[in-house]
């Protein structure tokens, strides 16, 4: 298929030349590991087309990392385990090599941040209707989260909210993300107001949304 000068292919025709399983390409869309252009055919259907270089990836894919079985991610998984326990940073499967390094420091990093936004949150089925709140104000870390979300700055924020610390407003989205609020979705009173101005929240609406 030609478009334009620039050479696309269906998903059937990627799998074809690249030897790989049709669901490893969709896969890999799916997952957008590679980029795909939208095109609408003549019943009005959308298909999903990949160009040259999404071929070269899966063909990589196909020679690299022929071997993705639930037993070679074991292999992996259990190369990896035993390189942090001798204190390695690159592993070997076949012919993949990785350096776990990296992986290794952010994980630790992520996990020293989550620790801290734990113990900065406190819980209390009268404060709040129960909805964990950074300790020392009674502020919502999911309502900060969500802010956050919408594209509020941490001035913003803490202008709108003054017991709030940077390190409270960092840590938001790694604890509400850890930590999603269960059961029925809420009301929240603090959504659909103007992006880029905190609206104050009545604790009252907070704990009876």
């Amino acid at each position: 298929m030609q478009t334009q000068g620039l050479s696309l292919f269906t998903t059937t025709e990627a799998a074809v030349l690249t030897r790989l399983p049709l669901k490893a390409v969709n896969n890999a869309i799916d997952k957008k590991t590679i980029a795909t252009h939208a095109r609408r055919t003549q019943k009005n259907r959308s298909v999903r087309l990949v160009g040259e270089p999404a071929l070269v990836y899966l063909s990589l894919e196909r020679e690299l990392v022929s071997d993705t079985t639930p037993s070679f991610r074991r292999k992996l998984f259990k190369a990896i385990t035993t390189a942090l326990a001798k204190g390695a940073s690159s592993v070997a499967v076949g012919a993949l090599t990785l350096d776990v390094g990296p992986s290794w420091r952010e994980v630790v990093h992520r996990i020293k941040d989550l620790r801290r936004a734990e113990r900065l949150a406190g819980t209390n089925a009268e404060v709040l209707g129960g909805v964990p709140f950074f300790r020392g104000t009674r502020i919502p870390i999911h309502m900060i989260a969500e802010l956050l979300s919408q594209g509020e700055t941490v001035e913003s924020l803490r202008k709108g909210y003054p017991r709030l610390t940077d390190e409270m407003i960092r840590l938001a989205p790694i604890y509400a993300g850890a930590h999603p609020l269960r059961g029925r979705p809420r009301r929240q009173p603090w959504r659909g107001r103007p992006k880029g101005r905190v609206v104050r929240v009545r604790l009252r609406d907070v704990a009876a949304s």
